[in-house]
């Protein structure tokens, strides 16, 4: 412990921890910047949806500039994303009555805000924190997501270079990413910092907005506030930021504890990733799956799509869920009429977002918040036509803004998925159950309290129909909870039936479409189970002995999944030695020899020169150059280009190609080489000399000229060839 202690006072007081600062003062001041816009489109909300203000002033600006970059008007640089979120700003506070509604939220709001504040800044640090006890970006896909990023910050015009296929853009869901790189040019944050800050910052989100989602039902439901609501906010928070499944507890928790009871002859150890490989692998079988998490997700900070898209899906439910909420205290949804334009517009731009930043999430929002403008006009009419009529409004406008504004981004993109296809397999019921078994407890009490409570309401309806007496009489959070708890199920039995086929064979032929739809299925059910469990307790009012026990059942409920983090963090985290802290910086684990060739690149190669380097295996540490400056090489990962883009013919070409240009005595022959890739830099170091056994290091340094050489004999190259690299994503 005072080895952990140590290593926080060492990370406080580190010489850069000013840009954490930095870092947090830059996200509350986007959220400064756009909590005007934010309060339109949370008015159902108690707290306006203050937390979600910084999550609209990064995505919007971020998401301006690129299309003026994508349709080639003005260039991607920290410039145009200061003036992007000026302009804003302005706009924001543009409109009358703005600075009077931020100052009377703030002043009747203060309490709430500064809680959420203290959530954000508290969660952010202790992931950054955490993520200092190895900060390296290195293992699993950290390569290709740090790729990505630098590809971002380099790129004036998008769509960003592929840096590992050199001449061809990113063909995958890159806008992550890109706006992680917006907010490292904002903030002047050097990019392996930045990666890491990010990480902690989605943590953070992880935290507060499930927290505000949930607070603010509840305090809707029940026309109350205390501390009712603030429980069920930070149930959700936990669940969704630091929850597992029931893995742990049947595989390691019991195990352990029958061991120290006697009970058990050995304590069998626990490896936190068998949580997300557990179908398929325990027993051994045929079908392979994946069913990740949030908390998995931070502890290995890989920078994926999917968890980039965690404070996208959650604004969308956010907006789904105050939509549902806007109406008179003394109605479920009021009588006056206001189309949710608004809301729809704000909705379709994220859903714009979250397609380029991780597709799969798409369709899942678009059709809860089809639900949600189906639920607001059915309630308003008796008559179906009509109501359906009133429905097409929003949904038409919501479908309408993402499609268009994600154009420039489809043009570009090649589809490299095989269609929808029938499941080779299912999963055992029993496996199902301990990777879900508490989000379905709680699904399915919330299922039987609205079941008792629609009871009552048809019992004492006078002349409504059914399913409008239910709606109009329905608490509209009570709704939004039992859609998202159905949507969650849904997401659970789609892979079971059908699946999306990629490059991957029959071994794995539903990993990708379990993992995506199931990713989100975790969150909602977190959603649901910090609103149902007050929701429920509060019900049993006049029960105390049921009262007791429904919450301690609740209580454990909850609290096995979150043994989760006690293996997780320990298991990926052990501090180090207090000589061997890198603090926030990434790329400390690269060799002396290839910081310094990659330090180099940073000083004197602007734009997006080709390089070359010696290319290998996906999951390994080749294309460690052109992952660490984003500039292209040839070819990087072999396997990821592959599932980009769908074939192998050219990548095998250009293995070819690579191989006789470090090992070749012909000059000529190198060159023309070198001309049809338009290769710049030439990189030999380590890992060429471990790829290419026969290198020929004095040929290739005949090619041009020594520019840089490191003290052990890494050296590079720069060619005679005067050709640039072309393309609309290279900086002048």
């Amino acid at each position: 412990m005072n080895g952990v202690a140590s290593l926080f006072i060492a990370f406080l007081k580190h010489p850069e921890f000013h840009r954490v600062i930095v870092w947090w003062l830059t996200w509350a001041g986007l959220g400064l910047a756009f909590l005007p816009l934010t309060m339109r489109l949370f008015k159902g909300f108690h707290d306006r949806g203050y937390a979600f203000a910084r999550v609209l002033g990064l995505l919007l600006p971020a998401l301006c500039v690129w299309l003026l970059s994508s349709l080639g008007i003005a260039p991607f640089t920290p410039t145009t994303s200061l003036l992007s979120v000026a302009c804003g700003a302005l706009i924001n506070y543009a409109f009358p009555g703005s600075f009077a509604n931020v100052r009377s939220l703030f002043r009747e709001r203060l309490e709430h805000i500064a809680a959420q504040e203290y959530l954000f800044v508290l969660a952010l640090l202790a992931w950054a924190f955490i993520r200092s006890m190895n900060p390296d970006i290195e293992g699993l896909e950290k390569f290709m997501d740090f790729g990505f990023l630098n590809a971002s910050l380099r790129a004036e015009w998008m769509p960003p270079a592929d840096m590992w296929l050199a001449g061809e853009t990113i063909n995958y869901y890159y806008f992550g990413h890109y706006f992680t790189a917006f907010l490292s040019a904002l903030t002047s944050v050097p990019a392996d910092i930045a990666y890491n800050l990010m990480i902690a910052s989605l943590f953070a989100l992880a935290v507060v907005l499930p927290y505000s989602i949930v607070m603010n039902m509840l305090r809707r439901a029940e026309h109350t506030g205390g501390g009712k609501a603030v429980a069920g906010g930070v149930l959700a928070a936990l669940l969704l930021a630091l929850g597992g499944n029931l893995h742990p507890v049947v595989y390691g928790v019991v195990p352990q504890a029958l061991h120290r009871a006697g009970l058990a002859e050995e304590a069998p150890s626990y490896w936190y990733t068998n949580a997300t490989r557990f179908i398929g692998y325990n027993p051994d079988t045929n079908d392979k799956t994946i069913h990740e998490f949030p908390l998995y997700s931070f502890v290995v900070a890989d920078l994926h799509g999917h968890v980039l898209d965690i404070p996208v899906v959650l604004s969308l439910a956010g907006i789904g869920a105050s939509a549902l909420m806007t109406s008179s205290p003394g109605d479920a949804f009021g009588t006056p009429f206001r189309p949710p334009l608004a809301e729809a517009a704000a909705a379709g731009v994220l859903l714009a977002v979250a397609w380029m930043t991780n597709s799969w999430d798409y369709p899942i929002y678009l059709f809860i918040l089809f639900g949600v403008f189906l639920v607001r006009a059915l309630a308003r009419h008796r008559s179906a036509p009509r109501a359906f009529g009133e429905f097409l409004l929003p949904a038409a406008a919501l479908l309408a803004v993402s499609q268009v504004l994600i154009l420039p981004y489809k043009n570009s993109f090649q589809n490299f998925t095989g269609g929808v296809h029938r499941t080779m397999a299912n999963s055992p019921l029993w496996q199902l159950a301990i990777l879900w078994g508490h989000q379905l407890f709680f699904a399915a009490s919330f299922a039987l309290f609205l079941a008792f409570a629609a009871r009552r309401i048809l019992a004492e309806r006078s002349g409504e129909g059914r399913l409008r007496a239910l709606l109009r009489r329905t608490p509209p959070p009570d709704i939004m909870a039992l859609g998202m708890a159905a949507a969650a199920v849904c997401l659970l039995i789609v892979p079971e039936l059908v699946y999306v086929k990629d490059i991957y064979g029959a071994t794995y032929h539903r990993a990708n479409t379990m993992f995506k739809m199931t990713y989100q299925a975790f969150i909602l059910f977190a959603l649901v189970a910090g609103y149902a469990a007050p929701r429920i307790v509060g019900g049993l009012r006049g029960w105390p002995k049921s009262r007791v026990a429904v919450s301690l059942l609740f209580g454990l409920a909850a609290a096995m999944p979150m043994t989760y983090p006690l293996f997780a963090v320990p298991g990926f985290y052990a501090p180090p030695p207090l000589r061997d802290y890198k603090w926030l910086h990434g790329l400390e684990f690269l060799s002396d020899a290839d910081r310094r060739i990659v330090r180099w690149f940073e000083r004197n190669a602007g734009g997006q020169p080709v390089i070359l380097e010696a290319n290998g295996d996906s999951y390994s540490n080749f294309g460690r150059v052109s992952m660490a400056t984003g500039l292209p090489t040839p070819l990087g990962w072999y396997a990821h280009e592959w599932l980009w883009r769908g074939g192998t013919d050219e990548l095998n070409r250009r293995k070819k190609d690579i191989a006789e240009i470090y090992a070749s005595d012909d000059a000529d022959a190198a060159r023309r080489l070198i001309e049809r890739y338009a290769i710049r830099y030439i990189v030999v170091g380590e890992r060429e000399r471990e790829k290419f056994e026969e290198i020929g290091e004095e040929a290739l340094k005949e090619l041009g000229s020594v520019v840089f050489q490191t003290p052990g004999g890494s050296f590079i190259v720069e060619t005679d060839i005067r050709r640039p690299s072309t393309g609309r994503t290279e900086k002048k």
